[in-house]
């Protein structure tokens, strides 16, 4: 039952297996370079579990491919490191792997499974999946590297033929993308041009740029084979068979020289010793080329340069991928009830609205007081204006004890008041008018065939409920609409937007003082005040009541029939109603995946902006190794 593994070495992981310690391995861990590598790898894990490759991000990535039989499960053991019991990483692999092939059962159900359970189940399950388990493992002294481990190539199977050309179709989706590093093990022994696995590799990578070859198995290349060893001599060279990141040769421990639990540090002794004493190995100059521990600090390096090259593509695909899935959100038919109360259906609703919001802001601006800078002839008796001899009566009989030339605040506050008062009707109108408006439009929208319509009994059921809420929704707005008359026609007589109030009171002061005697400046502050103030405190509650309108009626009022009728409708289920209320359901489905996809994109993109950051901290400097030519 194959699948891709993949495998992450990292050291800042605390979840995953323990590997034997080595604390003498610190060369690598103590550089510049060492602590970037583990943020890049860190990094890109991450963007694959926040789901990068559904978007086709091209991740950088290594994957291990080889024939059966070829030494590539010994080659993935030796990257990994020694892990303290094998036998653990296997029964939780298997667990995994049944998990992953009974997509019908809930994945906890194996936790506790032991390998005879799952071979009873083994029938049951699917033969194969494309699907994934991560490895996680954490090696305090390693080397950055992460990897998938592709299943071996084989040329038949016993019981079902099909899994030949899925293996093979499941190692070339892994190995065709340009960022994808192929490592082939080739076991020495055989010809070269006879591994499927390099020939696979060689097809998705024809110029060999991203393609890294291993040999394996080298002590089976018997003294005798000199032909044999004469090759590898020239393919280790580059010589043959050239790729640019050339080969590696590496010796792994067979089962009884596993059985010695031989530390790391002692088993690279022993594989040193063997290439540097066993021909052709020890004649070739270029060291760097054998043992496991080169192989996978230089391809750790590759790694790496290769994720922070191709960093700004992903972040630019990202951005590209965000702005295109917010684009096709927004040509998504709007919800009907929201998308008529926030304009973006139904204009002509909007338009009834700001239109009587206009005709509110007039009605208001009309009870100004009408100030007159002058004073009352005999035969003016206009019942609103306000003169300066009612200007100088009202500071009299406000007058008690005061010294000379005081004017007294109550005088300005009971002109003020005289004009506040007059605010209470245009405002009921208003908001009725608004409410009126509302409850027509969804009215309409209940009687429309692809909602409640096409129910006569349901269409009943939910305008009771539409009346029933509409008027507790309508009694809240109404008592918040009445807190804000009452703060304006009340006491304090406050604002904070004083630039707008002297700019007001000099304007009004500086239109009449030209014409107008020095006796009188008492009088005509006094009427500064009350126009300075009236301006301020009538825009103020113009804005106010509106914006209340739009919240505690409009808003709320949608929420709360969605609500109600969810907890009032039992017959239905949760699902039914929402796609009578809402839209139908193949347009719900794709507002659901575009949102999860927006989701999605969006923490991809925060958390490379969070590497971008600590890169930034840090300003590390690394050299640039690429797979392009």
């Amino acid at each position: 039952m194959p699948m891709a593994i993949r495998s992450v070495i990292s050291p800042r992981s605390n979840r995953d297996l323990p590997l034997s310690p080595d604390p003498q391995d610190k060369h690598l861990m103590e550089t510049d370079y060492s602590r970037k590598a583990k943020l890049l790898i860190e990094l890109v894990n991450d963007l694959r579990k926040l789901g990068g490759n559904q978007f086709n991000l091209d991740i950088p990535c290594m994957a291990f491919i080889g024939n059966q039989s070829a030494g590539k499960s010994s080659v993935v053991e030796g990257a990994t490191g020694t892990v303290y019991d094998p036998k653990q990483v296997e029964i939780w692999l298997k667990r995994a792997q049944a998990a992953i092939l009974s997509p019908d059962t809930k994945p906890e159900e194996f936790h506790a499974k032991t390998s005879d359970d799952i071979k009873a189940l083994r029938a049951s399950m699917l033969p194969f999946s494309l699907n994934t388990i991560e490895l996680l493992v954490r090696d305090p002294d390693g080397t950055d590297l992460c990897f998938v481990d592709l299943p071996g190539i084989i040329q038949h199977h016993p019981t079902n033929p099909a899994m030949v050309p899925f293996v093979k179709d499941l190692v070339t989706r892994h190995i065709k993308k340009k960022n994808t590093l192929i490592v082939v093990t080739i076991p020495m022994p055989d010809e070269i041009d006879n591994q499927e696995a390099f020939q696979i590799a060689s097809q998705v990578d024809p110029k060999g740029l991203r393609t890294i070859g291993v040999g394996t198995k080298p002590d089976m290349v018997g003294s005798g084979s000199l032909s044999l060893q004469k090759t590898w001599k020239n393919i280790l060279e580059g010589n043959e068979w050239k790729l640019k990141h050339g080969y590696y040769c590496v010796k792994m421990p067979d089962d009884r020289e596993r059985q010695k639990n031989s530390t790391k540090r002692e088993w690279e002794k022993i594989e040193a010793d063997f290439f540097d004493k066993k021909e052709p190995w020890k004649s070739i100059s270029d060291r760097s080329r054998f043992g496991m521990r080169n192989f996978v600090e230089n391809t750790s390096k590759l790694l790496v340069a290769l994720i922070e090259t191709n960093l700004p593509t992903i972040q630019r695909t990202v951005d590209e991928l965000l702005d295109s899935e917010k684009k096709k959100l927004k040509q998504l038919p709007p919800r009907a009830l929201q998308g008529s109360i926030l304009g973006t259906l139904d204009k002509d609703f909007i338009h009834r609205n700001q239109k009587r919001y206009g005709a509110f802001k007039g009605e208001i601006q009309r009870t100004a007081p009408a100030l007159q800078a002058s004073w009352r002839s005999g035969h003016e008796h206009a019942q609103d204006a306000i003169f300066l001899d009612d200007i100088r009566e009202t500071i009299g009989s406000h007058l008690t004890w005061e010294l000379p030339d005081y004017i007294p605040f109550d005088a300005t506050k009971q002109f003020i008041l005289q004009s506040v008062q007059h605010w209470e009707a245009p405002l009921l109108r208003c908001s009725s008018t608004i409410y009126q408006n509302t409850l027509g439009l969804v009215r309409a929208l209940i009687s429309k065939p692809e909602h409640f319509g096409r129910f006569a009994e349901l269409d009943a059921f939910v305008r009771n409920i539409v009346e029933e809420e509409s008027e507790s929704c309508q009694d809240q707005a109404s008592t918040v609409l009445k807190k804000i008359f009452d703060m304006e026609n009340g006491v304090p007589l406050y604002t904070a937007n004083l630039d707008v109030y002297h700019q007001e009171r000099n304007k009004w002061l500086n239109s009449v003082n030209a014409s107008h005697k020095p006796q009188w400046n008492d009088e005509l502050k006094v009427m500064a005040d009350i126009h300075a103030y009236f301006q301020v405190s009538s825009s103020r509650f113009i804005d106010y009541i509106v914006l209340c309108i739009e919240q505690e009626w409009h808003h709320k009022l949608v929420g709360r029939l969605q609500e109600r009728l969810i907890e009032r409708i039992p017959t239905l289920s949760r699902e039914q109603l929402d796609a009578m209320l809402r839209e139908d359901p193949e347009i719900s489905a794709r507002r659901e995946i575009i949102t999860q996809r927006i989701e999605q994109l969006t923490k991809i993109k925060a958390r490379l902006l969070d590497y971008e950051k600590e890169a930034a901290r840090n300003a590390w400097v690394v050299n640039k190794v690429t797979c392009a030519p």
